[in-house]
């Protein structure tokens, strides 16, 4: 049940920011994509208190996560991985790893249907599973941080009372179809200068200097990078490593991934593998993992993430394990502050592990 809240919480907060946009992200396409993200989370507490016989607190966790996705107009591919661990005494104690890569050649130019080959890998304690994969898929993946900044340039123009009214649908395209073109001006004034241009154009109001750099600051920005897309892929693979520690068997593989950013302040990816020996009804390995992530302001930032492992094998009860978290960073009158919830249950606890962490810091004199 409470993996489904968390599920539930997430496409709620998704939801509610879809109503709040009138444009889609989404339906803005770009010529070539290439991001990667990359993240790291750690807690510990130790606490050994003298009236007491030995350490009473001497344990944490750490998570790291990373993301890598190209596309172009003839091939593509993506790589991802999170690990989550726990530990005791500096010792791991509990683990929940995946990791996937896929290397997608399109079978027509600027076309979604693609032959693909890659690896998918899962490990929880007493299982460790690897497999190389090869098929067909149908799907493609595209940078839509263009359109984004477009959004929030009209937001901060807005916010300026520099335009009085929202600009169009086809205004912000053409900003961000600008704004994709970055690499072809020849300074960021240039391009600066263009925008004012579609702005002034469609508002019949001149730009003031305050409002250029609102502008160029917003093009400038890195680190909030937003993907729209989905990808659906099957064919046969081979086991390098039975998850079971059996023999390695050619196995029926399937599996999806998709993106949305439905405002430039979220950013949802999911993904969920599925494959099996040609017995594949009783004895099959499923993962599946969702992240999220909300700017709630300039200085708060909500994170979520889901991961599940599911091994089946014949004949023999399915281990699950499951990790999930959720943390808020925000700044309060100078202090910051960070707030962190993580669950975690692998297949042989009895029930959840829950941690939970905060920090603040803040500079008095």
């Amino acid at each position: 049940m409470r993996r489904v809240g968390v599920l539930l919480g997430l496409l709620l907060l998704f939801g509610l920011s879809l109503g709040v946009e009138a444009v889609s992200l989404c339906d803005y396409h770009s010529p070539m994509t290439a991001l990667t993200d990359a993240g790291l989370s750690l807690a510990y507490r130790y606490s050994d208190d003298g009236a007491t016989p030995g350490v009473d607190v001497n344990g944490g966790r750490i998570a790291v996560d990373y993301d890598q996705l190209f596309d172009s107009a003839d091939i593509g591919f993506s790589v991802s991985g999170t690990t989550e661990v726990t530990l005791d005494q500096f010792v791991p104690t509990g683990w929940l790893g995946q990791a996937a890569g896929t290397f997608r050649f399109y079978l027509v130019p600027d076309s979604s249907f693609f032959a693909f080959g890659g690896a998918e890998g899962g490990m929880s304690p007493g299982l460790v599973g690897l497999e190389v994969r090869a098929g067909m898929g149908y799907g493609r993946f595209t940078d839509v941080t263009p359109l984004a900044k477009a959004v929030e340039i009209e937001e901060a123009l807005a916010n300026e009372r520099a335009i009085t009214e929202s600009l169009t649908s086809g205004v912000l395209m053409a900003i961000a179809n600008e704004i994709g073109k970055e690499a072809e001006y020849a300074t960021i004034k240039d391009l600066v200068a263009k925008i004012e241009t579609l702005i002034e154009g469609a508002s019949g109001i001149s730009l003031d200097a305050h409002a250029l750099l609102t502008i160029e600051e917003i093009v400038l920005m890195t680190g909030d990078d937003r993907k729209c897309g989905w990808a659906i892929q099957a064919g046969v693979g081979y086991e390098l490593i039975d998850p079971f520690g059996g023999t390695k068997d050619v196995v029926i593989a399937c599996s999806g991934d998709a993106a949305f950013a439905s405002t430039p302040k979220d950013q949802l990816v999911v993904h969920a593998s599925f494959s099996g020996p040609f017995d594949i009804v009783n004895e099959n390995t499923m993962t599946a993992s969702v992240t999220y992530e909300y700017e709630m302001s300039q200085d708060t930032l909500l994170t979520a993430d889901y991961a599940l492992q599911r091994a089946k094998q014949a004949g023999v009860a399915a281990s699950i394990s499951h990790a999930a978290s959720v943390g808020l960073g925000f700044n309060i009158g100078g202090a910051d502050v960070g707030l962190q919830v993580s669950l975690t249950k692998d297949a042989a606890d009895p029930a959840w592990s829950i941690d939970v962490s905060i920090n603040a810091a803040m500079q008095l004199l």
